[in-house]
């Protein structure tokens, strides 16, 4: 990802005088490395610390326990009597260390399943079928290429068109030794002419207009036309690709990409679109949900000399936390959520802390209506729930709820 869409707004993250995405020179645009963002960072904590009451504990532990139930929560009342720290309460850390907050701010509702943590929900022979996750590919590479001739991507989003332009650009592998399983078709984020979500609500309703004047009625705009006709729209302002302009897509999860990857992507034509993986046998021979089968292209190839890429975690299942959310704002904590989506979770963090700040001018309450988020899809699969379906416009639509929370904060801000 370009560096310039990331880190904190007082401090670029590329080098001063790179080409930035400002530009709309995407694949010329600074990319920064596992050392640059270390050391971007460390240079952010310092310049914190040197000008708000900030610290930075690494090496630490918090006892989520604690948080558990607000009722029983395991905290120690601070004896002060000054306003100032009336509220406060002492948190238990790891190594005997404790911290007074007013709040704590708990971030574990946007922990989002990644493929190093989430393991696949698809069964294999760990000791006869390599799977790994995508994060290895960059570990592990020298010794893998001596035994690896084949690559299998399980996994149609951001993770998946990543390792692929990962294995061909960086790693040389060659387009035709990489099978792609696409379980879903998801329309893509032009990184060049990127929109937002109100921008493409508008959209959808002027076509709506324009189409019921066409039609001499008004049409019903629960409908999936809805929002293709708005995809469909966008597709030719170059707002938004796709990989098949025969295949209309179901999905969207606001995956990115520039003009040269999706290029580069495209010259994988081994891809395969069967649904979802449900089990690998130890010949290499993939089973999908519904009963097909598919043996490995390559007629020299075997489980043995092929590397299965998982990067079908599902970033936002959140499947860490079981429980239903609790409120955002609560007395002793506060519970960051999905109340935006794009541009991002920096920005639900920042609106998020601005209504905070705003302090006693608007209770719990108050601020909890302001900030409408979607509910968690629970899924009977023993798959997982595949998130990120057009589907339909309806009142508890994440993008009908995200306006209703800008209208609100702008009101509140005006």
């Amino acid at each position: 990802q370009p560096s310039d869409m990331y880190g904190v707004e007082t401090m670029k993250l590329e080098p001063s005088g790179e080409d930035s995405c400002a530009s709309n020179n995407m694949d010329e645009a600074h990319r920064a490395t596992r050392e640059e963002i270390l050391g971007y960072y460390d240079r952010v904590t310092k310049m914190l610390e040197e000008k708000y009451d900030f610290h930075f504990v690494g090496d630490t532990a918090f006892e989520m326990s604690q948080l558990d139930d607000e009722d029983i929560l395991k905290v120690v009342e601070d004896g002060s009597t000054s306003d100032q720290h009336q509220q406060h309460h002492r948190y238990i850390l790891s190594g005997g260390r404790s911290i007074m907050a007013k709040k704590v701010v708990d971030a574990r509702y946007l922990q989002p399943d990644l493929p190093i943590h989430v393991p696949p929900k698809f069964k294999y022979d760990p000791n006869v079928v390599n799977v790994v996750p995508v994060n290895t590919l960059a570990v592990t590479a020298d010794n893998q290429q001596a035994q690896t001739k084949h690559y299998v991507i399980i996994g149609a989003g951001k993770t998946g068109m990543d390792a692929i332009v990962y294995l061909i650009q960086h790693e040389n592998v060659n387009p035709d030794n990489i099978l792609w399983i696409v379980p879903n078709e998801a329309w893509i984020t032009a990184r060049e002419n990127i929109g937002s979500f109100a921008e493409f609500l508008h959209e959808c309703t002027e076509l709506q207009k324009k189409n019921d004047l066409a039609n001499n009625e008004r049409g019903s705009i629960e409908s999936e036309d809805f929002f293709q006709r708005g995809f469909l729209e966008w597709e030719k302002k170059g707002k938004i690709y796709r990989f098949d302009k025969d295949i209309l897509p179901t999905k969207f999860k606001d995956a990115t990409l520039s003009k040269a990857e999706l290029a580069l992507i495209k010259n994988v034509k081994r891809v395969v679109r069967n649904g979802r993986v449900e089990s690998i046998d130890d010949t290499g021979t993939i089973h999908f949900v519904g009963g097909t089968t598919l043996s490995l292209p390559w007629s020299s190839s075997s489980a043995a000399d092929t590397t299965f890429v998982h990067c079908s975690a599902g970033a936002f299942n959140y499947s860490k936390q079981t429980k239903k959310p609790p409120p955002i704002f609560s007395p002793h904590r506060i519970s960051l959520q999905d109340v935006y989506g794009t541009p991002g979770f920096c920005f639900v963090g920042s609106i998020i802390g601005k209504l905070e700040s705003l302090g006693t001018k608007f209770t719990d309450a108050d601020k909890n209506a302001m900030c409408a988020a979607p509910t968690p899809n629970p899924s009977s699969s023993p798959l997982g729930p595949s998130g990120g379906d057009i589907g339909v416009i309806t009142p508890s639509h994440g993008y009908v709820q995200r306006l209703r929370n800008l209208n609100k904060w702008l009101q509140v801000c005006s």
